[in-house]
Parts: C-alpha cells; structure tokens; sequence
C-alpha cells in the first residue's frame, strides 16, 4: 500500500509541474510552440481567453502539491516500522 500512496503522490507532483507549465502560457519545445485560447460570443461579439489561467493553474498545482505532501505524511511512519 505504501508504494501505490507514494505513486500517487508523486502523480500529484508532475501534474502540478505540468499545471505550472500550462499557466505560464505558451509551451515551447525545439522550434514549435503551442498556445491555447478558448473562443465565445459575448454581446454579439467573439471574445478570447487564456484556456489555462495562469491563478487557476497556479492554485491547483498548489493545492496537489499539499496533497502530496499529506499522503507522503501518511505513510513515513510505515515505512520507518519496516
């Protein structure tokens, strides 16, 4: 059981380095970037936004991260008993 906690919390961790990623905007990698808007009508109008904020972004990534601290929390004390 320790092992899958701490699969999982490490899970937690690369989303929320991922999550980062996609908050600060625009992803690059060799001569290729990508960047990603969402598109709606508003008063008759086509409107852009971010498709990742970056404070919604940065507070999930920061809310996994407590998360995995938690469950590796959980499970020192078992693995100091074996």
């Amino acid at each position: 059981m320790t092992d899958e906690v701490m699969k999982i919390a490490k899970l937690f961790q690369i989303t929320a380095h991922q999550l980062r990623r996609l908050g600060r905007g625009r992803i690059e990698k060799d001569h290729r970037s990508l960047k990603v808007i969402e598109a709606y009508l508003f008063n008759n109008k086509i409107r852009t936004a971010a498709a990742f904020p970056h404070d919604q972004c940065f507070e999930t990534a920061n809310r996994l991260e407590e998360f995995a601290r938690k469950l590796e929390v959980l499970v020192k004390p078992e693995r100091l008993q074996s």
